[in-house]
């Protein structure tokens, strides 16, 4: 095994060594910089992107079969020790807790940037708030702060946006599954410290002011895992023992004035901003007291200058002091309740959007009720109304983002996102309010989000499942929004309609906790709605519990589905109910019970034209045949549900089609027979970075190596459970009886001291090493293979 536990440093160095090539020239064909390869070899760089790491194969000469160990390999190198900081996502999600990269550098804020590091660098500051009000530039800060200091962490720096939660039990939840947990009802603090091992992490929790009432369970869990350090943002400190909070000020506005000073940071950020708008501005020197008076009278807020510096555009330097001198002179005679900065910032906005054209205030009202980001197609569906609208809403919110009132980024596939910072989300919220528009808005938001949660429900399930998830990601701040509204406002049939066509979304997500209380509170709030809503929201919640191992609660909600059926000629639903009873029985040990209810939901089905409804019914009916020792019946089952998903492409079924198919053969004594479709399975999974998947295939080719390969057998499981521990995954309670049987066979060829050296070493090896492993041709397969 030494050939594949190597580090991904060390694998970079040889392919680069045996193809010829310096360090310069890999570099200039990869299309990064010579340092970064140079890191990589040494072993300083902890992490590399995917892109990146897609053009190091080609430049290295890395083989289509090679190809997905090393792009797993790539995501974390094996550290020293044996631990490893491997990040396998569970698909088809892309990482989703990314840190931001911001667009434009930080400005003025060294002094606080060279603390917060040092602070964060020690392992005995474990919780640091920065502290200060809207617009101060917290988030700023904290992801300027994660960005540097990651690779002083091995088990990986996230980021945690909390400004679309309103629930405060949900924020421990929410950092779980940041770092890639799948939150249940279990003990979060033990799964976190076994998630992240004895490798330090950092997660940032940003925008906590509003959710301060969980402060204490987040000071708790960091008392229980002494590997994390979490960096939060807030307009108040959280005041939990061990705390340290660190108070963010203004930038200043003026200099000490001594000769050769450099400029003030406040001026140098307007400076900087006023050039991305007009390039070729021309600053004489009695033009910096006048940028200086203008920042001043913005008491150095970071967003306030940048509303401002927006304005050079279409005002003379002159003019702009002059105008916002006089907004906000008006301001301060008329609200004083407000903190002297707050005015300030409301003043600067009040300024911005009084210059906005009536088209676009009313397009700045709408985008309030967005939380996270949005699309311009899902601006123009909100915040358009009959005979009200704009007429070119890119260019509308260009002239946003140009005023500085929108941000705009662009999601994973290039596509612009565009979103409101908190502070002036809030602001054109209360617009929102004195114009009448709120509660419309909300309405049309919750319609938009319904829309799309329905449209993507089916192709969760097709080829282009990976794209369709990435949308509702991308969208999930504004799907809390939604449920939250309909909710509110006993909209119970929205709510109940938006959780039902979600449930798979978050399956994939590993939000469990968090889909299960959505859809028991929709359920709770409408008994009267329509009976195929109200079937769909339990199907979600019968599966959600069965993933979580409630295999109880999974049988009693398919039996609740099938108490309101009744007579009804509805075979889909009748289908759903029957798979979780039959699921649940099989789970709970009663397989001639699950035979007959899957037997039952597979005769529904043929006539349906639903072929993934077929495919799965199928794949459960052959499952539940194994395990009553009906082997030989349960192989067609298995071989019509893969032809099926492979002509509807979705990959991640076709996969566990395979590995089933394999598990019929091992059990009916036909090693070898087993063999193509357990690595075909695997290979499958490796190639979409399914990590449910992969745990799966490398527990059913250590099933194969149990006799001929005993320590590769438990080499192979013990990186299987590593795995699952990462992304929380029990396995199937089918699946783990046939697994458990080959790993005793293991175990009974090995002395204990064997059995435990293998397995530790398979949960000390990167996973692109063990992938490479399992996936090897002739290694530790059946004997004649060998």
């Amino acid at each position: 095994m030494s050939s594949h536990s190597t580090g991904f440093s060390t694998r970079v160095r040889a392919l680069r060594v045996a193809s010829g090539q310096t360090q310069g020239e890999l570099a200039e064909a990869a299309g990064i910089s010579e340092r970064t390869v140079s890191d990589l070899e040494r072993g300083l760089r902890t992490r590399v992107y995917p892109a990146t790491a897609r053009q190091l194969a080609a430049a290295l000469g890395v083989s289509n079969e090679g190809l997905a160990a090393f792009l797993i390999d790539a995501g974390g190198i094996h550290e020293p020790g044996g631990s490893t900081s491997t990040q396998v996502v569970m698909p088809p999600t892309p990482n989703r807790s990314a840190l931001p990269r911001p667009l434009t550098r930080l400005v003025g804020r060294d002094a606080e940037l060279t603390m917060v590091l040092g602070l964060v660098d020690d392992p005995a500051e474990r919780l640091m708030t920065l502290v200060g009000p809207g617009g101060v530039g917290k988030t700023r800060l904290a992801v300027e702060v994660a960005t540097r200091s990651e690779e002083r962490f091995p088990s990986g720096s996230y980021f945690v946006d909390l400004s679309t939660i309103t629930d405060p039990d949900m924020v421990i939840p929410s950092l779980a599954a940041a770092v890639g947990l799948q939150p249940d009802a279990g003990d979060l603090a033990l799964a976190l410290a076994q998630r992240l091992g004895e490798a330090r992490a950092l997660v940032v929790l940003d925008t906590f002011e509003h959710l301060v009432v969980a402060a204490s369970a987040v000071g708790q869990l960091i008392g229980a895992c002494p590997s994390l350090t979490v960096l939060a943002t807030s307009r108040e400190s959280l005041r939990v023992r061990g705390e340290r909070e660190i108070p963010l000020p203004p930038l200043a506005a003026r200099t000490s004035g001594a000769a050769g000073e450099e400029l003030a940071p406040a001026v140098e950020l307007f400076l900087e901003r006023a050039r991305a708008v007009l390039p070729h501005l021309s600053i004489a020197p009695e033009d910096i007291e006048i940028v200086s008076d203008i920042c001043a009278r913005l008491d150095g807020l970071p967003l306030a200058i940048e509303l401002a510096a927006a304005r050079v555009k279409h005002l003379p330097l002159s003019d702009l002091r002059r105008h916002l001198d006089h907004r906000l002179d008006a301001l301060v005679g008329g609200a004083r309740d407000l903190p002297p900065r707050h005015q300030t910032m409301r003043g600067t906005l009040d300024w911005s959007y009084a210059r906005l054209a009536a088209s676009e205030m009313r397009m700045f009202r709408g985008l309030s009720v967005f939380r996270g980001g949005f699309g311009a197609e899902a601006a123009q569906v909100v915040t358009t109304t009959k005979g009200h609208g704009s007429d070119d809403v890119l260019a509308t919110l260009s002239t946003l983002v140009d005023c500085s009132l929108a941000q705009a980024d662009a999601d994973a596939s290039g596509i612009a996102r565009y979103r409101l910072l908190d502070v002036v989300r809030e602001y054109a919220t209360e617009r929102a309010v004195a114009a009448g528009e709120l509660d419309q808005l909300r309405r049309r938001h919750a319609a938009h989000l319904l829309a799309l949660a329905e449209r993507a429900e089916p192709e969760l399930r097709g080829s282009e499942q990976r794209d369709w998830y990435a949308r509702l990601l991308d969208d999930e701040g504004n799907l809390r929004a939604a449920l939250t509204w309909a909710l509110e406002v006993g909209e119970a049939e929205i709510a109940l309609r938006l959780a039902g066509a979600l449930w798979m979304f978050w399956r994939w997500a590993g939000l469990f906790v968090e889909g299960r209380r959505w859809l028991d509170a929709a359920l709770a709030a409408e008994e009267e709605c329509s009976p195929a809503v109200r079937q769909q929201a339990l199907w979600g919640a019968g599966w959600l519990a069965y993933h979580q191992g409630d295999y109880r609660r999974s049988g009693e909600v398919g039996q609740e589905m099938l108490r309101l059926l009744g007579g009804a000629d509805e075979p889909l639903q009748w289908r759903n109910a029957l798979t979780l009873v039959g699921n649940a029985a099989l789970a709970e040990g009663r397989p001639d019970d699950a035979v007959r209810a899957l037997g039952h939901a597979v005769v529904l089905c043929e006539d349906m034209g639903t072929p993934w409804h077929l495919a799965t019914s199928l794949l459960n009916l052959g499952t539940a045949l194994l395990h009553v020792g009906r082997t030989e019946e349960a192989e067609p089952p298995f071989e019509r549900a893969e032809a099926i998903y492979a002509g509807i492409g979705d990959r991640h079924f076709t996969a566990r089609a395979l590995i089933k198919r394999g598990y019929a053969h091992l059990l009916a004594g036909d090693l070898a027979a087993a063999v193509d479709p357990m690595r075909r399975g695997m290979q499958m999974c490796a190639e979409i970075g399914d990590s449910w998947g992969i745990a799966e295939g490398l527990e059913a080719v250590a099933t194969l190596r149990s006799e001929s390969d005993p320590r590769s057998a438990v080499l192979l499981a013990g990186a299987a459970e590593k795995l699952r521990d990462r992304i929380s995954m029990r396995p199937h309670p089918a699946d783990a009886r046939i697994n458990r049987i080959y790993l005793d066979l293991a175990r009974k060829r090995l002395t204990p001291e064997e059995f435990e050296r293998a397995w530790v070493a398979g949960r000390g090896t990167a996973l692109g090493s063990i992938l490479a492993f399992a996936l090897e041709p002739g290694t530790g397969m059946a004997p004649d293979e060998a």
